[in-house]
C-alpha cells in the first residue's frame, strides 16, 4: 500500500494536536476557532450536512478541511467531488452542502479548522462566488503553508490575544485568494512572482535579502519556498537575486564609480567579490566591461 504523500506533515500535526490542550478558542461573541486532526472509518458515522451544522444564518462560519490521507466526498450544487490526499474544501457554515466518508473509502484522514468571524465569513461568500468548494493544495503553496501556520498556533496556545488570531487568519485566506487567482490567470503568475521578489531587493541592494528572509515574506520555510520559486520561474532565489544585483551593476559601470563602491551598492563583500561573481555570470570581467562601453560611446 503506497503511503500517502503527507504522512510526515500527517504525523507532525498528530504530536501537536496531542500536545494541545484543547481544540477550541474565543476572542469574543463572534471570534472564535475550533479545530481539530480525525480519521474516520466508518461511513455511517461520518456524514455531515452543511445546513444542520449548529451555525445559524445570522452567525455564519467558515470551515476549511484538508486531506491528508484516503479519501472523503464532498458535494454541492448538484456535483461531487471525491477528495484525496492534498485536496482540500473550503464551505460557509450554513450552506446548502454534505460531505462524508464514502462507502468505497476505507478511512479519511484530515486536519480542519471551523472560524466564527463576520469579516472572515464574507471573504469567504466573495471567493466562493468566484471559486468551486474543493481545491487541491501543493505542499509548497504558500496557501496550505499559511493554513498550517494557523492551525499549528492553534495547538500550540500562541493565539495570546485577537491581533494575533486575526493576523494569522487573514493572512492565510489573502494568500488563498492570491494563489486561486493565479490559477485563474497562470500567465502573469511567473511575472508576478518575479516582480515581487525584484521589488524586495532593489529595495535594499546594499543588503539584499536571502532565500531565508524572502521565504519569511511567503510564510514558508527556506527549502519549501526555493522549490515553490524555481517551480514557478526555473531558477533558484539565490541565482535571481544575484541576477537582479548584477543588472543595477552593469548601470553603475556606465558611471565612473569606482569598483568599491559598486561592489558596496550592490550588496558585494568588496571589489573582489563583486569581480567574482561578475566573471562568473558573463565570462568577462567588470574593467574589461568597461573598457567596452568606452570604445562604443568612441
Amino acid at each position: 500500500m503506497q503511503a500517502s504523500p503527507f504522512a510526515a506533515l500527517e504525523r507532525r500535526l498528530t504530536r501537536a494536536f496531542e500536545k494541545s490542550g484543547g481544540n477550541f478558542l474565543a476572542f469574543g461573541p463572534r471570534q472564535n476557532i475550533s479545530w481539530g486532526l480525525e480519521t474516520r472509518r466508518q461511513p455511517e458515522r461520518y456524514l455531515w450536512e452543511g445546513l444542520r451544522r449548529g451555525a445559524s444564518a445570522k452567525h455564519p462560519k467558515a470551515l476549511f478541511q484538508f486531506t491528508l490521507d484516503g479519501s472523503g466526498e464532498y458535494a454541492e450544487g448538484g456535483k461531487t467531488w471525491t477528495l484525496g490526499p492534498g485536496d482540500a474544501f473550503l464551505a460557509v457554515l450554513p450552506s446548502a452542502h454534505r460531505y462524508q466518508l464514502p462507502k468505497s473509502s476505507a478511512h479519511w484522514t484530515f486536519f480542519f479548522f471551523i472560524v466564527e468571524h463576520p469579516l472572515l465569513v464574507e471573504r469567504i461568500r466573495q471567493l466562493r462566488r468566484k471559486e468551486q468548494a474543493v481545491q487541491t493544495w501543493p505542499m509548497e503553496q504558500p496557501g496550505l503553508q499559511r493554513a498550517l501556520n494557523f492551525w499549528l498556533a492553534a495547538c500550540a496556545g500562541q493565539f495570546r490575544d485577537v491581533w494575533i488570531f486575526e493576523e494569522l487568519l487573514f493572512g492565510w485566506i489573502v494568500e488563498m485568494e492570491r494563489e486561486l487567482h493565479e490559477r485563474r490567470h497562470p500567465h502573469n503568475e511567473r511575472e508576478r512572482l518575479l516582480k515581487r521578489t525584484r521589488t524586495l531587493v532593489e529595495s535594499r541592494l546594499e543588503r539584499p535579502p536571502n532565500a531565508m528572509e524572502l521565504a519569511g515574506v511567503h510564510g514558508l520555510e527556506r527549502t519549501t519556498f526555493s522549490r515553490f520559486f524555481k517551480a514557478k520561474t526555473g531558477m533558484s532565489p539565490a541565482a535571481f537575486i544575484t541576477e537582479v544585483r548584477l543588472e543595477h551593476a552593469l548601470k553603475l559601470l556606465r558611471t565612473t564609480a569606482k569598483l568599491e563602491d559598486i561592489a558596496a551598492q550592490t550588496g558585494f563583500a568588496d571589489a573582489n567579490h563583486f569581480c567574482k561573481v561578475f566573471r562568473a555570470h558573463y565570462s568577462t570581467s567588470p574593467g574589461v566591461y568597461r573598457r567596452l562601453l568606452l570604445r562604443e560611446r568612441g
